[in-house]
């Protein structure tokens, strides 16, 4: 069974404090007289289930559009850090005892709990500095953002300097922790800061039809 990891985007969906709501117009349709339904999209390019490029804070860094899709597809690891609160730092990020071949890294904390829970368990800039060193090319989080709001936002700063591509905003409440292929592939905006994506897990021995 495929699990579809990314949020709907509707009126509904939580933003960043700041950025732009998601609004939903139709501009023509077929109980009007139209030949076709068709509706006008407006919404931030960090909406919902997003990827965050080298661009998105690192003047001059890669955009969206060029990431590499060998990134953004394959092999990836769910782990489970529900059980506490705290801070995702480098000594929690330890005791996963991750499989040395570890590239994409998927984590799962209380913010798949339900509403109100957005920044719990965020990643701090010591987890940060351990992802990077250990050759995490791609981490996901089911929170808003990788980090509560700073004036320096570190843990961006770290991961998207050392080339780790960010994924943020995912539902991971129907994955249980361990190895899935992912497929990750945001909208590909020429020069974008960033872009929603369609995020999906497949387990293992799973196929599409």
């Amino acid at each position: 069974m495929i699990i579809d990891i990314s949020r709907p985007i509707g009126p509904d969906t939580p933003v960043w404090p700041g950025d732009p709501p998601v609004a939903v117009e139709p501009v023509a349709r077929v109980a009007a007289g139209d030949p076709a339904d068709v509706s006008r999209l407006a919404l931030g390019t960090h909406t919902g289930t997003h990827v965050d490029p080298p661009a998105h804070f690192l003047p001059g860094g890669a955009t969206v559009d060029t990431l590499p899709l060998d990134v953004l597809v394959g092999p990836a690891l769910v782990a489970d850090l529900s059980g506490s609160a705290a801070p995702i730092d480098a000594r929690r990020l330890d005791s996963l005892d991750l499989p040395p071949d570890t590239i994409r890294l998927l984590l799962k904390t209380e913010a798949g709990a339900g509403p109100g829970r957005g920044m719990v368990g965020t990643l701090v800039a010591d987890g940060a500095h351990w992802l990077a060193e250990r050759g995490v090319r791609l981490v996901g989080v089911d929170t808003l953002s990788i980090e509560p709001a700073t004036s320096t936002y570190p843990v961006h700063h770290i991961l998207l300097g050392a080339g780790v591509v960010i994924v943020e905003g995912l539902d991971l409440s129907a994955a249980a922790a361990g190895p899935y292929q992912l497929v990750c592939l945001p909208l590909r905006i020429t020069g974008g800061d960033g872009a929603p994506a369609r995020a999906v897990l497949i387990p293992p021995g799973a196929a599409p039809a």
